[in-house]
Parts: structure tokens; C-alpha cells; sequence
């Protein structure tokens, strides 16, 4: 056969993800060709401010979209105040930024090529549907599409209409090449629920040139609509462009395929592979194959373009485990088995993990072990066979907070190149935690974060507030928890309690002071479910207090994939190269005397008072944002607006030119050096001015 593997947007563009290159590994060792792999994701993305001309995106952004019917004038209008003025040639300046060794560690000049990018993304998305994007790579469609609705996930005119800034790439290049490579096997792997609207487009467009190839879907949001369609009958409406899908774990499910397709016949003899109603009706299989990973080859990264990703170097996923073995927690809905929390524990032997990370440490310095969690005994084990075969890469994982975490064997991570660890403390009340059954004390928590930093190595916090029967006094512990170990965690902060249907909370409602747990209205994929508490709940104001408290949890606002981001490629390089340092670096920036500063974005002129209205409705993220009708707006580079007072205004016009804070002062003053500090801050921490590069460093 001659496969190809796709991995298409919209996700992470900075790194590859490990998933494809697991299966093409497993399939040459099983015998079969090497996959041409394609992402499509980062290859769409440099086509966009490369090869696609800037004037047809503000053309389809001024065009007729399928979705006037759902918006009205005003809430176009305000969607699109987020897409900016960015240029093609600042977007190429930025990237040269994100993927060089030195600039990429300058954080003010880091900080702008991720806001360049961010604007640019806007612009893109206003080609589809305007404020579809979110941090750049994150699709947030709001009330606009719903990923859960089979008629929207059907509607062709919508598909084509969120991809519209992608299709030419796929039109004109990917296509084109699938077509010339005469491939007859070609899947898409479909990993996060913000892949999977462009994933459908794609296959469309494949399936038109292609009528005869064999098409596959599979990764974790494939299995996602399988488990949690409400009418498992839609899965291949959904699908239905598909010849097959793969429900589970996919390496010896893309194995059989491949054999059965080279012997004549259709894959019907795996558990994972579902084919598609017009292959003929299957037989009862059992419900899902586990791979045992020490048969698992090591995974070969070479087919990625590491060139393209918006990094300084490569960084490397890689999964010495899978499932979980605690598996207990009662909020937890992970995996692909249908009735426990996770799929299955399994772990490679330490001696296989040594002569993986051994193997992959010739291509790449970082990895990052991307498991559920990873067995205290066999970590250490594994810390200290790294050590003794004097193996130089740097890593992290996701670890449980277990006593057995002392600060010598913290350090014994720590020289094996551990660079941080994220952990899901989950709540600081110890009722809440002993409800998720989490297996650990507030005590243990304070211990195993001290100890770990104490070693050297960052710790990610992750929590969340609003499991079932929560206080907002019992929130605003985990809130002052937070805060009183600052110095004990980097990055992270506080989620929002999701229920989902293979959750034990779901499965025994009453037990957790739930009734009515309900699919929410329109979702014919349940995803998530709604409820009703039976003491009510937190009261709106009640709520509003939580989320602005948890708001102010840390001053880094650029999130996922950038600086900041739990377990992202960015924040495990800044971790490894400012250590103890990094929230000095990355933290609320101070205004700096020295520096130069300039614009970063532009001055808008009284939005309409609806419109302003619409926008807060949509973007709202805490004090600082609420509606101020009748006021000016200032568009920040990367899209997101402040409502400033008229007075403000002719400060931010000072620098349009390059002008330190006393050069500022000298024009403005008459006005009183304590207000003239109160506008430097706000003006400086919410980047409505930034330095320019190469100035002194305010850290």
C-alpha cells in the first residue's frame, strides 16, 4: 500500500504531535511501507501569510458568510473588532522570532511574535467565521457553531465556510500532492476537538479528487463522538465520507488495515476499525484491543517537519504508559473503555524506557512524557538508570502528589534532566478531595510541591472549582492556597468542573447532590453533561466572585500552546532556561525607565454602544473589560480589546514614535508624577505600549 497519515487543523503549530509517527513506526515493523505524513496543520498555517494573498482574506472577510443567518449586524460587527491590522511581513518576523535560538529567550520580543501571531490568526479566521479563533490555534466558534450538533458537523456550507482561509492550501497544495503521490490508503488523524470541523472539510475535498482511495479516521475525537453520540447511528453521518474509523488505540488497528487492503479485502477482523454501514453490516466484535506497549517499537519523529514548528527546536511527546493507575477519581472520564474512568494501566519495563529516551535524545533535547500519570517506583527507577547510562535530555510529566515523594528522590528526577512536573492537586479543601476520592491530603500536597521545588524543578498547578456541592467558601480555598504557595508552583491555575458521562458522578448522581443529569439542549454528541444541584448552587454573584478571584491567580495571560500553557513546548523551554527565575521573567511587567517603548495596536473610535455590548458578551475575561459604552477602544496587536477613557488616549498617540517613559513625561507635564506611574502601569502590564527589542531588561 501507499498510506499517507494527515494530522490537520487547527491545533498546536508548535511541535509535532506523536500519535502518527507511533503508527507508522508499529507498521514498519510489522512489515508494511513508510507513511508519507503531512501536517497539514503547521503547513496550512505558513501557506496562509506566504502564499495566500492578503487582499482575498479582506475580501472573504467582508463577504457573505452561511452564518448571517445565526448573527446579526451588530455581533459580526463586534466579532470583528478582534481582526487587526497585521501584515503578512510581520507574521514572517514573528515566526523568525518563535523558531530562533536567542530572540525566542528575549521575553519582550518572544511576547510580541506570539501577539503578532495571534492577530494574524484573527485575520485568517475573519475569512470564515469572524472570532473563531482564539489564542491563535484554539477554535472557539461560541453560540455560533456548535461541534456537538450533528446538522451543524453535516452542513457542508458551514464547513467550507470555517475553512475557507485553509481550503486554498488544501486546494492548491495538499490535494495536488495526495493526487500526484497516487496514495491509496490515507488517514486523518483527528486528536482535539478543534481539529475535527476542518478534518470533515478536508476529507470532502480528498474524497472529490480521490472517489477510489481508502479513507480513515481515527485519534482520540473520533473515539469521543463514538462514546458520547447520543444516537450512535450518526457517528458515520458524521463521518460519512469516511471508509472506516478507528475507535481506541490504533496501531494494530492500522495494521489489519493495511493487510486486509493489500490481500483484496475490507479491514473487518479488528475491534478498533469500524467500517463505514456502506461496506455491509459488521460482525459483533469485542469492544476495544489495548496495545501492550512493550511491543511498541521506538517511535521514529524523523517524518515531522521539525523546520516548520514555531520553536527554537524540537520537542517530543512521548508515551511510556497508558491509562492510569489510581483510576478512582470520581470527576474523571478519560480513555476509551466503557465503563471505568480510564482505559486499562499499562507500562513499559524501565530498561525499554532507558533505550527509548536513549534513541530519541540523538534528535531532540526535550521530551515530554504525554501519559495520564506515571508510577512513582518507576519513575525513580527510571531517573536513576538515566543517570547511571549518562543519557543528556531534559523532560516532564504529569505525576501524582504521593508522600513518596521526598526532596532526595525530587532531586534524583531533577539530575536526570526533569525540568518541571504538572499536578492535579484539584481542590485545597479536604472534603472536596476526599468526594473526588483523590487519594491525597491537603498535607501531602504542601509536602510534595515544596520538595520539588526545593530540587529545582517547576511545578504546574491544576485544579478546577464547582464539583458537586462546592461552597464558594470551599472554592476560595483552593484560591488562597494558591496564593499562599506562589512560590512553590510556575504556571497553571484553576479549571471549571465539566461533567461527563462516564464520570462515577454521572453514573451516581444522588450520591453528589445531583438530579436531572441531562445531554444539554442541541448536542447530539454529550460531551458534557448539564444538571441541577440540589441546594441551588452558588448564587450568580456568588460565581462572578470565583472566577474573578481565580482570574488574578498569576499576571501571564498568553495561554495554550505559548509560555504559560500547562504542559506546553514553550513553557518547558523557558523553565529549563531561567529555572527558579522564570516568573521574574515571564510574571507582571513592571515599567522600565530605560526602555523604549512603543504602540501595540491601534486607537478605534467609539465602538457602538451594541456593539461594545456584543463584544463584552462574548470576550469577557474579568475587572478591566467590562461594557464602557460610548468609550474609546484600544485593539492590542493580538486582537483583544481595552475600553479606555478619552484622557488616555493622547498618552497611548505619544507613542506612536519610540520614546522612553522620561521622554514621555517631559511632553505631559502638567501631569502629577503619581498619575503620570498609575498610566505607565497600566499601560506597560496590559501591553498597550511595548518595548522594543533589545532594551534593558526590566526583570
Amino acid at each position: 500500500m501507499r498510506p499517507v497519515l494527515i494530522y490537520p487543523p487547527l491545533t498546536d503549530p508548535t511541535c509535532g504531535y506523536h500519535s502518527l509517527c507511533y503508527l507508522d513506526s508499529y507498521a514498519r515493523a510489522h512489515g508494511q511501507a513508510a507513511a508519507a505524513i503531512i501536517d497539514a496543520n503547521i503547513e496550512a498555517f505558513h501557506h496562509s501569510y506566504t502564499d495566500l494573498p492578503h487582499n482575498w482574506l479582506v475580501q472573504q472577510a467582508s463577504a457573505t458568510s452561511v452564518f448571517d443567518d445565526r448573527m446579526s449586524p451588530t455581533t459580526v460587527a463586534a466579532m470583528r473588532l478582534r481582526a487587526g491590522q497585521v501584515s503578512p511581513e510581520q507574521t514572517a518576523e514573528a515566526v523568525r522570532v518563535l523558531q530562533d535560538p536567542e530572540r525566542f529567550y528575549d521575553y519582550s520580543q518572544y511576547q510580541h511574535a506570539v501577539e503578532t501571531v495571534t492577530g494574524w490568526m484573527n485575520t485568517v479566521g475573519s475569512a470564515g467565521l469572524p472570532g473563531q479563533f482564539h489564542n491563535g490555534f484554539e477554535f472557539q466558534p461560541y453560540d455560533r457553531f456548535n461541534v456537538s450538533s450533528v446538522r451543524d458537523l453535516t452542513d457542508e456550507a458551514m464547513l467550507a465556510r470555517l475553512s475557507n482561509a485553509f481550503t486554498p492550501y488544501y486546494s492548491d497544495v495538499l490535494v495536488p500532492r495526495l493526487v500526484a503521490g497516487r496514495h491509496d490508503v490515507i488517514g486523518i488523524n483527528i486528536t482535539f476537538v478543534s481539529q475535527l470541523p476542518f478534518a470533515l472539510w478536508l476529507a470532502r475535498l480528498i474524497r472529490q479528487a480521490l472517489p477510489d482511495v481508502f479513507l480513515v479516521a481515527g485519534g482520540t475525537e473520533v473515539a469521543d463522538v463514538n462514546k458520547y453520540a447520543v444516537d450512535k447511528s450518526s457517528v458515520f453521518q458524521i463521518f460519512d465520507v469516511f471508509d472506516a474509523l478507528v475507535v481506541g488505540e490504533g496501531e494494530s488497528a492500522y495494521v489489519e488495515i493495511l493487510d486486509s487492503l493489500d490481500a483484496g479485502r475490507l479491514p473487518s477482523g479488528h475491534p478498533n476499525v469500524r467500517l463505514h454501514p456502506r461496506h455491509g453490516v459488521g460482525r459483533a466484535l469485542p469492544v476495544f484491543t489495548y496495545e501492550r506497549l512493550a511491543g511498541l517499537p521506538t517511535p521514529d519523529y524523523s517524518t515531522l517537519p521539525w523546520d516548520k514548528y514555531l520553536s527554537p527546536e524540537p520537542f517530543v511527546y512521548y508515551s511510556p504508559t497508558r491509562g492510569c493507575y489510581w483510576n478512582k477519581c470520581t470527576f474523571c472520564d478519560y480513555g476509551l473503555n466503557g465503563d471505568s474512568p480510564t482505559s486499562p494501566w499499562r507500562q513499559d519495563p524501565v530498561d525499554k524506557m532507558v533505550a527509548d529516551v536513549a534513541e530519541i535524545a540523538k534528535f531532540a533535547k526535550f521530551i515530554y512524557f504525554s501519559v495520564d500519570v506515571l508510577a512513582p517506583a518507576t519513575i525513580l527507577k527510571f531517573a536513576e538508570r538515566v543517570i547511571e547510562s549518562d543519557v543528556d535530555f531534559r523532560w516532564g510529566a504529569e505525576i501524582r502528589l504521593e508522600k513518596y515523594w521526598s526532596t532526595e528522590r525530587c532531586r534524583t528526577l531533577r539530575r536526570s534532566g526533569c525540568v518541571s512536573v504538572s499536578v492535579g492537586f484539584e481542590s485545597a479543601n479536604q472534603r472536596i478531595l476526599d468526594l473526588i476520592n483523590k487519594g491525597t491530603t491537603l498535607a501531602q500536597v504542601s509536602q510534595t510541591i515544596d520538595a520539588m521545588t526545593q530540587a529545582g524543578i517547576g511545578v504546574q498547578m491544576m485544579g478546577f472549582t464547582g464539583f458537586p456541592t462546592e461552597t464558594a467558601g470551599e472554592a476560595m480555598e483552593s484560591i488562597s492556597f494558591l496564593r499562599e504557595h506562589r512560590d512553590k508552583w510556575t504556571f497553571g491555575g484553576l479549571g471549571t468542573f465539566m461533567l461527563t458521562a462516564g464520570a462515577i458522578v454521572a453514573k451516581r448522581p444522588e450520591q453528589f447532590g445531583l438530579r436531572d443529569v441531562r445531554p444539554y439542549p442541541d448536542h447530539d454528541i454529550a460531551r458534557a453533561l448539564d444538571y441541577d444541584e440540589a441546594d441551588g448552587g452558588l448564587s450568580e454573584r456568588e460565581l462572578v466572585a470565583v472566577e474573578e478571584a481565580k482570574a488574578s491567580l498569576t499576571g501571564n495571560n498568553l495561554g495554550r500552546p505559548w509560555v504559560g500553557g500547562t504542559d506546553c513546548a514553550h513553557t518547558y523551554f523557558y523553565q529549563e532556561r531561567y529555572g527558579a527565575d522564570i516568573m521574574k521573567v515571564v510574571g507582571s511587567a513592571q515599567p522600565n525607565r530605560e526602555a523604549r517603548y512603543v504602540i501595540n495596536g491601534t486607537v478605534i473610535r467609539r465602538p457602538e454602544r451594541e456593539v461594545v455590548r456584543e463584544y463584552t458578551y462574548y470576550y469577557w475575561t474579568g475587572r478591566g473589560d467590562s461594557d464602557q459604552p460610548g468609550r474609546f477602544a484600544f485593539r492590542r496587536v493580538d486582537g483583544r480589546l481595552y475600553f479606555i477613557p478619552d484622557g488616555l488616549v493622547a498618552l497611548l498617540q505619544l507613542f506612536t514614535v519610540p520614546r522612553t517613559l522620561p521622554e514621555a513625561e517631559l511632553a505631559v507635564s502638567a501631569m502629577p508624577p503619581s498619575v503620570a506611574q498609575q498610566v505607565w502601569d497600566f499601560l506597560v502590564s496590559r501591553r498597550l505600549v511595548r518595548a522594543e527589542p533589545g532594551a534593558a531588561s526590566s526583570r
